[in-house]
């Protein structure tokens, strides 16, 4: 009897131990329901200030995260890797998953194979997705003059723009069919890409958008007060990306004043198919009107460093233009845009300018007036401009 009672014993402690272990990992490493993908396209002047967001990331980790990070960087002087975040000790510490041999972060076909590494490191049934690098929305890259190139060149840019590698550059369409459909979320850690060209490529990637409809700060989203709210589902999901919005916002508008500019909005992209529907309402056949309109007639976002900023105007004063004469249908719209737009916000001042909050909506647009000739001829074949209708393409 003496020894079965200590064999009853030894099982119980066993399973008493167990249950203490299970509870301890429950308490600090919650199931993993989503993979966050970092793909930071550096080999250009925002080295540094990549590197420094990973820093911030690092920072801000936690085994409490009930989540996976698997971030790509492409660097200045060395080889392109996979990194992880592990906690050692109470330590946060950078682990690398993978070097990759010499690549151009700004080919689709790089994107695309990165991510599918990505994904077999850290399969989920949630993924987000931030973007960080150069970007000029949806306005290809053969269209860029000696101007916008030396943007690239110079040694410390107010701004960060998607992406590039040397003299490569990677078409929003090529881009947005090198990664999956499906995912939670994407945060553009770039310039304009809140236009509505680029969003609509993106309509069926992901359910949220975050990014800015102007030029965005070189330095990037403060990572570090951002990385808790990247984790829960759901409605909790939408209110967590609202508050990396504002966090975003508040950051930047406590800037020095001279130095203060940025933008931000959170896209529903599921709205946006019903969006493209009620624009075809406003501007189909509106082609010809479009390509004889002034560049001063609807409000555009101002200038930071991007020569081609006066393309970039706010679609919601170029909607209330085209529906002077209709208020039902300009009502309608705003109402509509209401449920797109989920949270905006502009810093006062936008550098040392003022962008009037009554006229930013969160969205840019192109208007395809024919004294933009290269841009306009460009611009018909996304297949955004498509609202206009049979003049779209004549």
């Amino acid at each position: 009897m003496r020894l079965k009672s200590r064999y009853f014993i030894q099982y119980i402690l066993c399973v008493a131990f167990f249950f203490m272990v299970s509870c301890e990992k429950d308490e600090n490493e919650p199931e993993k329901v989503r993979t966050l993908m970092v793909y930071l396209a550096g080999n250009n002047n925002l080295s540094g200030h990549l590197k420094n967001n990973i820093k911030d990331m690092a920072s801000a980790w936690k085994k409490s995260y009930n989540g996976d990070i698997v971030i790509f960087f492409d660097g200045n002087g060395s080889a392109p890797q996979l990194l992880t975040f592990k906690v050692k000790d109470g330590v946060v510490e950078q682990e690398v998953l993978k070097t990759y041999d010499e690549l151009n972060s700004a080919s689709p076909e790089t994107l695309k194979q990165v991510v599918k590494d990505m994904q077999a490191l850290y399969p989920s049934d949630s993924y987000g997705m931030i973007f960080g690098s150069h970007a000029t929305g949806w306005i290809p890259s053969s269209l860029l003059g000696r101007a916008e190139r030396s943007l690239y060149q110079i040694e410390n840019p107010l701004t960060r723009s998607f992406a590039t590698d040397g003299a490569s550059t990677m078409d929003i369409r090529d881009m947005a069919a090198a990664i999956p459909d499906g995912m939670d979320f994407i945060v553009f850690d770039a310039c304009l890409m809140s236009s509505i060209e680029t969003l609509y490529e993106f309509r069926n990637k992901a359910k949220y958008v975050i990014a800015s409809p102007a030029e965005t700060p070189a330095p990037g989203f403060p990572y570090a007060k951002m990385m808790p709210y990247f984790w829960r589902e759901g409605d909790r999901l939408e209110s967590d990306l609202e508050e990396v919005c504002k966090i975003f916002y508040e950051y930047y508008n406590t800037y020095n004043s001279s130095d203060r500019f940025g933008t931000i909005a959170l896209i529903n992209m599921s709205e946006l198919d019903n969006l493209y529907d009620l624009t075809c309402q406003v501007l189909e056949g509106k082609a010809p009107e479009a390509a004889q309109m002034g560049k001063e007639d609807v409000y555009n976002y101002p200038k930071v460093e991007y020569d081609k900023y006066d393309r970039f105007f706010d679609l919601r004063e170029y909607i209330r233009y085209m529906t002077v004469n209709d208020a039902a249908l300009r009502a309608a719209y705003e109402d509509l845009l209401g449920k797109v737009v989920l949270y905006k916000a502009v810093t006062d001042p936008f550098y040392r300018t003022t962008i009037p909050v009554e006229k930013f909506s969160g969205i840019s647009t192109y208007i395809p007036r024919s004294e933009w000739y290269g841009e306009t001829n460009a611009y018909w074949k996304f297949p955004w401009a498509g609202v206009y209708g049979k003049d779209a393409t004549e």
